[in-house]
């Protein structure tokens, strides 16, 4: 699998930390944890890829990636985002 590394297009985003998204197939990006589903309460996202964070990138998703865990669907990523 290939991963890309991103951060959100939300203002602020490039403070914290950068996320890893799987591609696959259709060259659609789901992200290795729930924190990169960052829009519409954990629906949708909005990234800027080829980006790392100003603290660097999520344990989450390099611990998730190293053990082979497959990316978390928008479906199980239901959390509270400030953005729509």
């Amino acid at each position: 699998m290939n991963y890309v590394e991103a951060i959100g297009r939300n203002p602020g985003e490039e403070l914290y930390h950068s996320h890893l998204y799987a591609v696959d197939e259709n060259h659609d990006h789901v992200p290795m944890c729930i924190y990169g589903w960052n829009r519409s309460d954990g629906n949708r996202l909005s990234i800027f890829r080829g980006h790392r964070g100003a603290r660097g990138l999520c344990k989450i998703c390099s611990r998730r990636v190293k053990a082979g865990l497959a990316p978390i669907q928008s479906e199980d990523a239901q959390h509270k985002t400030k953005w729509l």
